[in-house]
């Protein structure tokens, strides 16, 4: 997210109490208006517009005006949300990773001033990764216990939910598929044509031409499913789907289903051996073996220019590279690494994320050297406060003092016109230390928000060594991005014995600067786990 000019902050000031909290100290509406409100005035933001959430609870998002702030963040009349803390934007995980993404995709920053959170600063930004990632793992856990269901209800022979297929309806009373009549000769019309013609295209095309269409259908809830022209991907899912024979297949494994087969089993058979030929998967697309985890992050160390994801067949095999884009550019001077092998550079990135974590000396250290003059700068801010408190302590003793004489002497004694000039000053100057402790608070945690904490570092990492490896290609993909910001790739100018050439890494993360393997502490054990990337010349063949 690009940083925004202060002129340009539009900000919301979003402020919720439930009935429960209304009365807890701290916890009115008034008292965090004024939090944000004096947050705000630190930081010279003008344009401000208060949202007051009264009566609801934060377990989800259907509350009037928080909607009527997010409609307001459609339009574009926010680009700025503040809370006192998270919570009271949501107290479901699985919410606010939701929120946190709308927020990404309207450029809108989130600041909650209690937990130093600043999605613009490095701590928010970690904060958010380890938020992120724990709703992962809560959905994961969702889904493992949907997933022990629906296994069970497979091993029955049971419908586990969805649209009824071709050719079925659903019994919502005994939940489980019966067939229906009108539709299961075209089913069979389907199969047949299918291994008449061989062709998922010309299928779908002949059942089109005699006006065929796929299954309408209407909702429990009552709505009306139109159905649609067959195309190769739909047709292609019918021909696959066991039910058509009376099964069922959940995560691979086929049972004996409850409801009754239409077509039979020797034309079933006779399609699968005609796709299996035809080297066609379930979706009707040849299924695509690689995915580029570090597309967008891989940077050349020769000539400094990005490394673009890249295949090239060799002996029938196909192979997957990151190509320097100097080398795909003929007009270019040839760069002297040209290409690595995607998936062994994946993999040793992957490695050392993990390996952050086998010793503390490397983020402490690392975090340590970059965060000195921010941390001297809190020291310098906490010693000026604590004089202005000390001043403070002063005047307020001095307003003791006089307010005790007046009580002693009366209002009618001599003097009385100079002690209440003198109360009226210290008054004054009590707040403007007042004042001016509040914005030493507020220049603190701006500074506390800009120290990358090594434990919230760690944290990460952990995290990411425990759960990457069970998640999916496509949330392997983000975790790597969110973590990673550039990955540089070396090569060595000599080559080996075997004439393959020597590869390493440098990696800049987001919270930390560039991490060079040779300067850490465990570098010898770094080395000794492969940080070393063997590669053949880049305009040979590679073994991936």
């Amino acid at each position: 997210m690009a940083d925004m000019l202060d002129q340009e902050r539009k900000c919301a000031l979003y402020v919720r109490v439930s009935t429960v909290n209304q009365a807890e100290e701290g916890e009115s509406l008034d008292e965090q208006v004024r939090t944000l409100e004096n947050y705000c005035r630190y930081r010279k933001w003008e344009e401000l517009t208060i949202y007051r959430e009264e009566g609801f609870s934060g377990k989800n998002l259907k509350r009037p005006v928080f909607q009527r702030m997010m409609a307001d963040i459609g339009k574009g009349s926010v680009n700025t949300v503040i809370v006192k803390k998270v919570d009271r934007l949501s107290r479901s995980i699985i919410d606010f990773e939701n929120l946190y993404t709308k927020f990404q995709e309207k450029n809108v920053d989130l600041i909650s001033i209690q937990e130093n959170f600043d999605t613009s600063s490095a701590i928010g930004r970690s904060v958010i990764r380890i938020i992120l990632v724990f709703a992962q793992l809560e959905r994961e856990q969702t889904s493992e216990r949907t997933s022990d269901v629906m296994a069970y209800r497979a091993t029955q022979g049971l419908f586990n939910g969805g649209y009824p297929p071709l050719g079925y309806d659903i019994d919502y009373e005994n939940n489980c598929l019966v067939p229906n009549e009108s539709e299961v000769p075209k089913v069979r019309e389907l199969f047949e044509t299918y291994v008449r013609v061989g062709s998922l295209s010309e299928t779908a095309k002949e059942l089109n031409n005699k006006g065929y269409r796929m299954k309408s259908w209407t909702t429990k809830g009552g709505r009306n499913r139109v159905g649609e022209r067959f195309q190769k991907t739909n047709v292609s899912r019918i021909l696959n789907d066991v039910v058509y024979i009376g099964k069922v297949k959940y995560k691979g494994v086929i049972y004996d289903g409850q409801q009754k087969a239409v077509i039979s089993d020797e034309l079933f058979d006779a399609t699968q051996a005609i796709l299996h030929a035809n080297n066609v998967t379930k979706t009707g697309y040849r299924q695509n073996e690689n995915t580029f985890y570090l597309k967008g992050l891989v940077k050349c160390g020769a000539c400094r220019s990005a490394m673009a994801p890249s295949f090239a067949y060799s002996k029938g095999q196909k192979y997957f590279y990151y190509r320097c884009n100097v080398d795909n550019d003929r007009s270019k001077t040839k760069c002297r690494i040209g290409s690595v092998p995607g998936r062994k550079l994946e993999e040793l990135v992957v490695e050392e994320l993990k390996f952050l974590v086998a010793d503390p000396r490397v983020i402490d250290g690392v975090v340590e050297n970059a965060t000195k003059e921010q941390r001297e700068s809190v020291k310098v801010m906490d010693a000026k406060r604590k004089s202005l408190q000390d001043d403070l302590g002063q005047v307020e003793k001095k307003e003791k003092s006089f307010i005790g004489v007046l009580g002693e002497r009366g209002v009618q004694s001599p003097g009385f016109d100079l002690i209440i000039k003198e109360l009226d000053g210290l008054v004054l100057q009590g707040r403007q230390l007042k004042a001016e402790i509040e914005t030493i608070d507020f220049e603190t945690q701006n500074l506390e928000n800009k120290i990358v904490s090594a434990d919230i570092i760690r944290e990460n990492f952990m995290v990411f060594r425990d759960v990457y490896d069970h998640l999916t290609p496509e949330e392997k993909y983000d975790l790597l991005h969110l973590l990673i910001k550039k990955v540089v790739y070396f090569e060595e100018v000599e080559t080996k014995e075997d004439g393959k050439k020597v590869g390493k890494i440098k990696m800049d993360l987001w919270e930390l600067p560039p991490i060079d393997p040779s300067s850490l502490s465990s570098a010898k054990d770094f080395a000794e786990r492969s940080v070393w990337l063997p590669i053949a010349d880049s305009n040979h063949g590679h073994g991936d």
